[in-house]
């Protein structure tokens, strides 16, 4: 029991560490990126254009996904229930 705690307690130190260092090293990048970007004005508008498309590209994820709920799904449950009801009706296959 003490060994798995020990491991447990080890492991959760191990995480916080990593994640207080991802943290630094994303702070530090954000600086110097925003250092960057005032002294290159070509860099903010390459960044400006990338974050547009990715903005875009998400927006276009995210209507096929809400096409995909609204229409697609229940067109499937349907074709479903369909085919489960014409399977209760013809009975048992021999």
């Amino acid at each position: 029991m003490f060994k798995e705690r020990f491991i447990k307690s080890v492991a959760y130190s191990i995480f916080i560490a990593v994640v207080l260092l991802v943290c630094c090293i994303i702070a530090v990048s954000i600086a110097v990126i925003k250092a960057l970007l005032i002294i290159y004005p070509i860099a903010a508008a390459i960044v400006k254009v990338t974050l547009t498309l990715v903005a875009l590209l998400i927006l276009g994820a995210l209507v096929i996904e809400f096409i995909n709920w609204l229409i697609v799904e229940p067109y499937r449950n349907h074709k479903r229930l369909e085919a489960d009801a014409k399977r209760e009706t013809e009975g048992p296959v021999e």
